[in-house]
């Protein structure tokens, strides 16, 4: 026990004897005492009427909102300003010997007070009078602004669901210019290690810059770059439409005899309507500086539905239209070319093929091939209209 105590009593007695100490409460009330005495917040920090030099810095933590139709960004995260004021430098000698740090309330001293020059709601100032900063005995100021930061930012849709967005955030200290305060973008870009990864979003880049304007003061601004994360909506929108367009060419494989096109026509066309009425709460409300692609896809898509329908009905009228109007010399030709020339072809291959291949000119056209070769017809044209319609939409945004 001896051997352990004596060493303790030889650490105590040196420490003692060569003037080693620490600081206390008392230190840092006389600290905050001595360095606020006569101390004017209204004045700014400068050395001999220099531009007090402000370092700046940008910490995200996750994209609360963006809102397309709103116009809105909100960007949760924390500004970190660091400035030299040596009205708040001491000697940490003075106070214990090791007092090199201690915290300040904003409202007992000099910080610089943000504006937003495109806010989403009314114009203040950020921070709060109870926020603390950071003090080092030589006068260098640390101070953390954490706040949700929301702005206008207005989106361009013309490519979504596959848009990618740029919002900045532009802020100013208002009642300084040039000569009174430079900013300094510490880094150039947003620190992302703190940030949670949005649901809807990517960040695909960021930036800090500072400009001064032609009035003389400097602005601040954050610039946020993002794409859209397309999986849910390939998924939920985008594959239930082509779906949709697909089973409506089936009415024109539908037999005739069945009686059932025009209803099955019309079903689909309603189902359509009703998933375009569902998803239109999804699509962006926007016609500046362009309306949404997807929009006229969608329209199109419609309009193509429609044609079917008419297509099905003029159809059925060459079905039932009675042999004793004859069939004029157009749609024959018509019917030869969309119809019985393969009908022909397939009747000489597989079933009579050592027979020579019969003259078209004198098989007997009925309204019945005319109806088979519009139908085959409609086929065709649909199945490329819709082709076309897609194809046109993914190359237009493709090119983004």
């Amino acid at each position: 026990m001896v051997l352990i105590i004596t060493p303790l009593v030889l650490l105590v007695v040196s420490l003692d004897y060569l003037g080693v100490a620490s600081y206390n409460v008392t230190h840092q009330t006389q600290l905050h005492t001595d360095v606020l005495t006569g101390y004017d917040r209204r004045v700014r920090p400068s050395d001999g009427g220099t531009p007090t030099l402000i370092g700046i810095t940008f910490n995200a933590v996750s994209l609360k909102e963006f809102s397309e139709s709103g116009g809105k960004i909100a960007l949760v995260g924390a500004f970190r300003f660091v400035w030299r004021d040596t009205r708040l430098a001491w000697n940490p000698a003075s106070y214990g010997g090791d007092l090199e740090r201690t915290v300040l309330y904003v409202k007992d001293i000099w910080v610089p007070k943000l504006v937003n020059m495109n806010p989403y709601g009314s114009v203040k100032m950020l921070g709060v009078s109870e926020m603390l900063c950071e003090i080092s005995y030589d006068g260098y100021v640390s101070f953390v602004l954490p706040d949700m930061f929301e702005s206008t930012c207005d989106a361009d849709v013309t490519n979504y669901p596959f848009d990618s967005q740029t919002c900045s955030l532009i802020y100013y200290i208002p009642g300084y210019y040039t000569d009174d305060i430079n900013l300094d973008a510490s880094d150039p870009t947003i620190d992302m290690v703190l940030y949670e990864e949005n649901g809807l979003w990517k960040i695909t880049n960021t930036s800090v810059t500072v400009a001064t304007q032609v009035t003389d003061f400097q602005i601040l601004k954050l610039t946020v770059s993002m794409e859209r994360r397309t999986t849910y909506y390939i998924a939920g929108l985008l594959l239930p439409i082509l779906l949709m367009n697909s089973i409506q060419l089936l009415v024109f494989i539908i037999p005739v005899e069945s009686g059932e096109r025009i209803g099955y026509s019309i079903t689909v066309l309603l189902a359509i309507a009703v998933f375009l009425t569902i998803i239109q709460d999804k699509l962006p409300e926007s016609s500046e500086p362009n309306v949404s692609l997807l929009t006229y896809k969608l329209l199109v898509d419609m309009i193509i539905g429609c044609g079917m329908i008419f297509a099905v009905v003029i159809g059925l009228r060459f079905y039932f239209r009675t042999e004793v109007t004859p069939v004029p010399g157009c749609l024959r030709g018509f019917a030869r070319c969309f119809y019985l020339s393969c009908s022909r072809k397939h009747q000489k291959q597989t079933i009579v093929p050592a027979k020579k291949e019969p003259v078209t000119s004198s098989y007997r056209v009925t309204w019945q091939d005319v109806g088979e070769a519009f139908d085959r017809m409609c086929l065709l044209l649909f199945i490329l209209s819709l082709i076309l319609n897609n194809a046109i939409y993914f190359a237009a945004i493709s090119l983004k």
